[in-house]
């Protein structure tokens, strides 16, 4: 009995270092990080945008009072200091023989115009990392807004609305046979950035069709200097529970399925990145881009049926800091371009856009900084051609509007 006392003694006395050494090397881990952002905004005429006038969309089409004078034709200046953020970094102990990190984030921007100002929900998520694979799981970046290559604008919006802008809640699983590639299958489903239909934009209509939106994302080249990917996804909406005909309501059987579609790439040089990306794909609405569905017909029950507008963006994006360490010069370009409805349009719309064939922005920036503070100057040239849609929604007899936006930010990072 002594033997094994001074036996299990001994043990305690050898293991008992290793194991506060494992405890403290497992322990969890806060990391305290984000930004103070002010900027000043003065547009040229009214536009479409969102926040106050933060997020801009497009130039205002024009609207002529009594004397043939264009109401929108006026200027329009803001600051905002809405997009200051703070983020939480967090790791924990392994887990699954898995590295644990998590992230949360937020901001001051809101969940809609009228909470702005108030905190907001960007991210909240946890991964869990293998030696070749990865599991994620909150809310998180869309697949579509690919955080390998995106356009690096000094603006909000992230150059919408000629590149998606979303967060869902997700769960994605990713796969790399080698460090330089990446295969990734997510399911999301839809918070902020909402569908729209007959109650306005809204969450539900993805609830209710009880099946989230999946997405195939693919990378090659994330550990060279040139990068290519692709991301291709298929969302259901159910516009509604039920329909009436001749006063007598019915449960509705009818649903509308989209797919989109994003293609990628990243050259590297020195100090120079070229990024660039095309994008196609139906009701593009949630990712605030052009795009919907409408109502194209009745079923043999008098039920509504749906079909898709189709929409596609082009965007190019350069920047270097071949002007020393402390200045970055940018230039980003991007065309988006209505491509109508699948079908003839018989009812409702519940898109965004549709009286616009085409719209682009050129806008060039500069960036100049200094250990955490930023100064960030950007113009952005912008010019929607605003017409009448036919039957398809293809939009003829345009008539080009133009405005242009100076942007003067001042950020400290912490």
């Amino acid at each position: 009995m002594k033997n094994h006392i001074l036996l299990f003694s001994f043990l305690a006395l050898f293991l008992a270092p290793n194991i506060s050494i494992a405890q403290e090397e497992e322990k969890v881990t806060v990391k305290i990080s984000g930004h103070i952002w002010a900027e000043s905004i003065f547009d040229t005429r009214q536009t479409v945008n969102a926040r106050e006038g933060d997020v801009l969309l497009f130039p205002a089409k024009k609207l002529l009072d009594k004397n043939g004078e264009d109401i929108n034709a006026k200027a329009s200046f803001n600051m905002l200091n809405i997009h200051s953020r703070a983020r939480l970094k967090i790791t924990a102990p392994t887990f699954l023989n898995a590295k644990v990190s998590g992230l949360i984030e937020g901001d001051f921007v809101g969940s809609a115009n009228d909470k702005i100002g108030l905190f907001r929900l960007r991210h909240a998520m946890v991964k869990l990392n293998w030696a070749k694979s990865e599991l994620l799981a909150g809310q998180y970046w869309h697949p579509m807004f690919t955080t390998d290559v995106y356009p690096q604008v000094a603006s909000w919006g992230a150059a919408l609305p000629y590149f998606p802008l979303e967060r869902s809640a997700q769960l994605r699983y990713s796969y790399g046979a080698t460090e330089n590639s990446k295969l990734s299958i997510t399911a999301s489903t839809q918070l902020d950035f909402k569908s729209t239909g007959p109650n306005g934009p809204s969450t539900e209509y993805i609830r209710n069709a009880a099946v989230p939106e999946f997405n195939l994302t693919y990378v090659l080249g994330l550990k060279s200097n040139f990068l290519i990917g692709a991301n291709v996804g298929y969302k259901t909406l159910k516009p509604q529970l039920s329909y009436t005909v001749n006063a007598l309501t019915y449960k509705s059987e009818e649903s509308i399925g989209s797919y989109h579609l994003n293609l990628f790439s990243k050259i590297k040089m020195d100090n120079a990145a070229i990024r660039l990306g095309a994008i196609y794909g139906q009701n593009l609405y949630d990712f605030v881009m052009l795009g919907g569905y409408g109502v194209s017909g009745t079923n043999a029950n008098g039920e509504s049926e749906y079909t898709n507008f189709k929409t596609g963006s082009y965007w190019l994006d350069v920047d270097s800091g071949l002007i020393g360490e402390k200045i970055t010069l940018g230039l980003y370009a991007g065309y988006t371009k209505n491509y109508g409805a699948d079908n003839p349009i018989t009812g409702a719309v519940y898109a965004r856009g549709t009286d616009i064939d085409f719209s682009y922005r050129i806008s060039p920036r500069i960036i100049y900084g200094i250990g955490n503070v930023r100064f960030r100057c950007e113009v952005a040239y912008d010019t929607a051609a605003y017409g009448t849609p036919d039957a398809n929604y293809k939009v003829q007899n345009t008539n080009n509007v133009s405005n242009i936006r100076f942007l003067f930010a001042t950020t400290l990072h912490f």
